[in-house]
């Protein structure tokens, strides 16, 4: 399988302007998101007015690009952009305080933010494999790779050439003392490195039983994907999300010892 060390997914740098909004700061533009529509969920004219002015607000915020560092110097006047986007606009605030909507708006564009410097980070892994002629490449992996339910695993890799790819993850079980070990096939788009639907309606997830079962199929199904004519998946059963185990076919058992 691709380890860390082999992916080029690992050890890539971060610009400037993708450093992470400290998390304190994140958690009170997401607090003041709520704040706000619980506090007119019960007046309808107050509600929509806010939604308007959170979406315009944000819309301009998005004129800044995806820069942690411009969302940061824009939160110092947020409530006076608020007041502006609302002049422009017509809208008059009434009762909504401008500072409020205006860490609602961020918020909101922070997880825009966050999805697309994700998509860069793996546009840059995607072509730094391609410079390389590697055939797959692991995008994003996190947590504890055997499974762990205090620190679920998540490992994304592509095939380089088609933007195929698997998701791979170990998620808590419901007793949170063990883990349940998943595949699922999706689909990275070359241009934008965004994660989409598999394109293919057999693509089912893929339950399996161990970290070991669940690193076979990974493995069985890259081999099929690099045969020449070969299908996308190994067999049509190992697509059966039902499925408890996951037993590479007899053809490629041997390449997995």
């Amino acid at each position: 399988m691709l380890r860390p060390d082999e992916s080029a997914g690992q050890g890539v740098d971060r610009p400037a302007d993708e450093a992470p909004v400290p998390a304190a700061t994140a958690a009170s533009w997401r607090a003041a998101e709520g704040q706000l529509f619980a506090a007119v969920l019960g007046a309808p004219e107050v509600y929509q007015r806010a939604l308007v002015l959170v979406g315009t607000t944000a819309s301009r915020l998005r004129l800044l690009g995806p820069s942690t560092q411009a969302l940061l110097g824009a939160a110092a006047e947020i409530a006076a952009l608020v007041r502006e986007v609302a002049a422009a606009g017509g809208l008059a605030p009434d009762a909504l305080d401008p500072d409020l909507v205006g860490r609602a708006a961020l918020a909101l564009r922070h997880r825009e933010v966050v999805g697309e410097q994700a998509a860069a980070r793996r546009l840059r892994v995607l072509r730094d494999a391609a410079a390389r002629g590697a055939a797959w490449v692991v995008l994003e992996e996190s947590g504890d790779w055997d499974g762990d339910p205090l620190a679920p695993y998540r490992r994304l890799e592509a095939h380089v050439a088609s933007g195929r790819a698997l998701l791979v993850t170990a998620r808590p079980d419901e007793d949170l003392r063990g883990s349940r070990h998943a595949v699922e096939v999706v689909q990275v788009d070359l241009a934008t490195a965004r994660i989409e639907a598999s394109p293919a309606a057999t693509d089912a997830p893929v339950e399996c039983l161990s970290a070991a079962d669940r690193e076979a199929y990974v493995t069985a199904y890259r081999a099929a994907v690099g045969r020449p004519g070969g299908p996308l998946a190994p067999t049509a059963d190992m697509s059966d999300s039902k499925r408890q185990s996951a037993d590479p076919p007899a053809e490629t058992k041997g390449n997995l010892r």
